[in-house]
């Protein structure tokens, strides 16, 4: 080959190299153009953070009406803590994937409330909550969900709430898509309904609604069930049993059909419940019997284990209570409920702080169920079952004969399940006296109806909340009341009535909204960094607790040398006492130095691990890629030449 030609081919294989690299930087203004237009996202988190669940995915492809999603938050503000600046940027990317899985029914828009604008003024009537930030400036943080004439209103999407964000952005779609407000039945021996008053109509202070009733009228329908009823419509969104005692074969035969056909329900039941004020003055024993409720056959055919002679006792929950000539003591089974009491993975109780239950009983899942059983509310490990004639003893005897199990007892639940009617064939209707042959066909004719309409086994999953305790919701358990200004105001003592009404919010919305999960935090800590945090501190939390006692000791010395000391000597040392104080100073200061390189060594390892990662993140991953793509081109380009 001669030199002109080698020339010439050194010559192509530069060109050619130019006009690759050319290429390749025209593709990457092309891939980057491209990728402007283009959305490609892949959910790589463990528990699947920024995936919206199934029962999200199913409420939004049921929607018949188009929404808008009006998202308020002060993007602008500089002020804005850092962590809401990132909390909002994910709460705008999750409300992406929300239009995204609407098939064109939603519509987004992003909003920033700046100060005296239009748009603050609107976040203002909405009722959008405005956080205070110390340079006394606001910011906004919240959604509207608009569909025609409804709205519904996320105030604030607070941090503690991360967890059920997907809860309640799907729950405001499902309030603002619903043409009317839900309908709940109340089905009680107890007059918590002022229009259905029961037997203790004549009693003074029992003429009005209990409060959580007044409470559930403000965003629902609510309407009496009659305790004698044979049938409970389908009008019925959300069912409530409150102390079904002595119920009769049909009611109880009412209430599994309902089930059974889709109707979600609230079953309270109670072994002794204090608001049922039948008494049997010549047999306490039998009054105490007479005030238990239980839907026996019911809770059979839910897989709910329930004894109506049992309450549940905790030492270690017991409630401070006046007992009149005894004094004050601890009932154990007066329970306070407090953190470890609270299922944190349940919307229903997730946020709960405290709550009074008193002479409640327990439920547990039949060892033969296979429904899905869920605890909400428990006692401590300490819990345990007495009888219930123990609660007219004194606090002291239950205490002195508790054994516990060492496992917690739950007094609620959430059960999902597909049950079976506890029925083989609806209740026959009883003749009626004297009754005509008409009569008689027209009875047959409504039996064989029933038998025609009896479910036997229901097509879906069906929820229920079942709380063994009717006496929570009682205004004298719940609330205390404050007189203000000539006005009586009561106010929450405890969140028993946010319970309630979590789980009313909770099943009276779409069926869909019980399979929306509730999802970790997204700032999760690094699990390598807690681990060498551990290791260090044991390695090196007793050398430092000795130096820290030693400094002590070292500091005492030297007060007490300071002391020994007379009067007008106060500021004449001695010679002894001066080395003394050198010495010990000295040696206060070595101490000291060896503590401080102590706690730079228990930092030491994390330091070390920044350090490696920071490395190959910024420096060594590049360095890679640029070597291992130089190694590719040139040779590639030498087999090129080659040919």
């Amino acid at each position: 080959m001669t030199e002109k030609s080698n020339k010439n081919l050194k010559s192509g294989s530069l060109g050619a190299s130019f006009a690759s690299v050319l290429l390749l930087a025209v593709i990457l203004v092309a891939v980057n153009y491209i990728a402007g237009f283009a959305v490609f996202r892949a959910d790589l988190t463990s528990e699947k953070l920024f995936t919206l669940s199934e029962g999200t995915k199913s409420v939004l492809g049921k929607l018949q009406d188009n929404i808008r999603l009006k998202f308020y938050f002060s993007s602008s503000m500089g002020n804005v803590p850092f962590v809401y600046k990132l909390y909002g940027k994910r709460v705008e990317e999750f409300l992406g994937e929300y239009v995204s899985h609407s098939k064109g029914r939603l519509q987004l828009e992003i909003l920033d409330p700046q100060p005296d604008t239009d748009v603050e003024e609107w976040a203002v009537k909405y009722g959008l909550a405005a956080a205070g930030l110390p340079t006394g400036e606001k910011f906004y943080f919240g959604l509207v969900a608009i569909s025609a004439d409804k709205e519904e209103v996320i105030p604030f999407f607070s941090l503690d709430r991360e967890e059920f964000l997907e809860y309640d952005i799907t729950r405001a779609i499902v309030q603002a898509s619903k043409p009317k407000k839900a309908t709940i039945g109340i089905l009680s021996t107890l007059p918590v309904l002022s229009a259905n008053p029961g037997p203790f109509a004549a009693q003074p202070g029992q003429n009005e609604d209990w409060l959580f009733v007044r409470e559930l009228k403000k965003n629902f329908e609510v309407r009496p069930v009659d305790v004698n009823s044979d049938l409970i419509g389908s009008e019925i969104d959300l069912l409530m049993v409150i102390h079904p005692k002595s119920l009769s074969e049909k009611t109880m035969y009412a209430i599994d059909q309902f089930v059974l056909k889709g109707g979600r329900a609230i079953v309270m039941v109670d072994p002794t419940c204090m608001a049922d004020n039948q008494q049997n003055m010549a047999n306490p024993y039998m009054s105490m019997m007479n005030r238990s409720s239980d839907l026996p056959a019911l809770f059979k055919s839910w897989g709910i284990d329930y004894q109506a002679n049992k309450l549940a006792a905790d030492i270690n929950l017991g409630t401070q209570v006046n007992m009149g000539q005894q004094g004050l003591a601890n009932h154990p089974l007066w329970l306070s409920l407090k953190d470890g009491s609270f299922n944190r993975e349940s919307i229903i109780s997730a946020k709960l702080n405290s709550m009074l239950m008193v002479n409640t009983g327990s439920i547990a899942k039949l060892p033969t169920s296979t429904h899905e059983f869920v605890s909400l509310l428990s006692t401590s490990d300490a819990g345990a079952q007495v009888d219930t004639f123990k609660a007219m003893t004194s606090p002291d005897q239950i205490k002195r004969e508790l054994t516990g199990t060492g496992n917690p007892k739950t007094l609620s639940a959430l059960v999902r399940g597909e049950f079976a009617s506890a029925f083989a064939a609806p209740p026959a209707e009883q003749p009626g006296e004297n009754e005509t042959e008409d009569a008689k066909k027209a009875r047959e004719a409504r039996y064989e109806e029933k038998k025609k309409n009896h479910v036997a086994k229901a097509e879906q999953p069906v929820s229920l909340v079942v709380i063994a305790d009717a006496d929570f919701l009682q205004n004298d358990f719940s609330v205390r009341a404050v007189n203000f200004f000539g006005s009586v105001l009561l106010q929450p003592l405890n969140d028993n009535l946010a319970f309630i009404s979590n789980a009313v919010d909770l099943l009276a919305g779409s069926s869909d909204l019980i399979a929306v999960r509730s999802r970790n935090r997204s700032n999760r800590t690094f699990t390598k960094v807690e681990e060498i945090e551990r290791e260090a501190q044991k390695k090196w939390q007793e050398e430092e607790i000795a130096l820290t006692k030693k400094l002590e000791e070292i500091q005492n010395r030297i007060n007490s040398l300071q002391s020994q000391k007379k009067g007008g000597e106060r500021l004449i040392l001695s010679a002894e006492q001066r080395e003394e104080i050198m010495k010990a100073r000295k040696e206060q200061s070595e101490t000291m130095r060896r503590r401080r390189e102590i706690r730079k060594l228990l930092r030491q390892d994390i330091e070390s691990l920044k350090t490696k990662v920071t490395f190959v993140n910024l420096l060594l991953m590049p360095i890679l890629i640029t070597l291992v793509g130089t190694f590719l081109y040139f040779r590639q380009n030498t087999r090129r030449s080659m040919l």
